[in-house]
């Protein structure tokens, strides 16, 4: 069962693989973990402890919001955890 959350206590770069694929230059799971980490909001999508999706925000805290990343894992894709986590934000 996908539970959401925007606690990243526990989170460490070990349950972040699989994530950027196609991407050139994909970040390792530590960058990526930094990123998390930095962002003013983010939403995690975790499946039996792993990250299988995330969606963060970079905001002014007043009126607006930009969001840098939405991933989910691709053999996660097509159920609807995208959609869930723009809601959750």
């Amino acid at each position: 069962m996908i539970k959401y959350s925007d606690d990243l206590k526990g989170i460490t770069a070990r349950k972040l693989g699989g994530f950027f694929v196609g991407w050139p230059n994909p970040p390792k799971p530590a960058a990526h973990l930094k990123l998390l980490r930095g962002s003013d909001l983010t939403v995690l999508a975790v499946d039996g402890g792993r990250v299988v999706g995330f969606i963060t925000a970079i905001t002014d805290g007043v009126l607006a919001a930009y969001i840098p990343f939405l991933e989910v894992l691709p053999e996660y894709q097509g159920r609807g955890i995208g959609g869930q986590l723009v809601k959750r934000m």
